[in-house]
């Protein structure tokens, strides 16, 4: 009975509110039609529409980066490593992506053993990595990430850009406790 009468109430709060003005992403591509026309009017307070429109087509090319994390092997034990794995691809072919930041929490039961690798495949992208124990804006270091370190640990990583098309890798590995 509780949960139908919150439901009743958030439906009469979505009644009671004024409609807005909503928008959605424009997809990779899309050509967007600008239109403009005028009217003018004559001394004697007669209007005249020009005798044409113009208009401005812009293209909406924007990348599209998707990510993908990995573990190996799935399955460890006590006292084992595991290597992760984290792939960002840009599936946009018309858009290189710039500054893509890359935030990890190290999972728990387990310490960053090391092995980091940046690997931009295929372009000259430049991974740079961070370290924090926290996932605030002003807590991390650009110093070496921390072998040994158990969790809470955060490891940012931004790769300066990815071409259009192409994907890129950061591994690390990380034992577990």
């Amino acid at each position: 009975m509780r949960q139908l009468t919150f439901a009743a109430l958030a439906a009469l709060w979505g009644l009671a509110l004024p409609p807005g003005v909503s928008a959605a992403p424009t997809a990779d591509g899309t050509l967007i039609t600008n239109v403009a026309c005028a009217t003018f009017q004559a001394a004697g307070g007669q209007g005249f529409a020009v005798s044409y429109c113009v208009t401005a087509i812009v293209r909406v090319d924007s990348p599209c980066i998707a990510l993908q994390k990995i573990a190996n092997p799935t399955v460890q034990s006590s006292g084992g490593t595991v290597t992760f794995s984290i792939y960002v691809v840009n599936c946009s072919c018309t858009n290189s992506a710039f500054n893509i930041m890359v935030t990890d929490r190290l999972p728990d039961n387990m310490s960053y053993s090391g092995n980091y690798a940046g690997i931009a495949l295929g372009f000259p992208g430049t991974w740079t990595p961070y370290q924090s124990s926290v996932n605030t804006g002003t807590g991390w270091s650009g110093v070496a990430l921390a072998v040994g370190q158990g969790a809470p640990y955060y490891m940012r990583y931004i790769l300066d850009f990815i071409s259009p098309c192409k994907s890129a890798l950061v591994t690390f590995t990380a034992n577990v406790i």
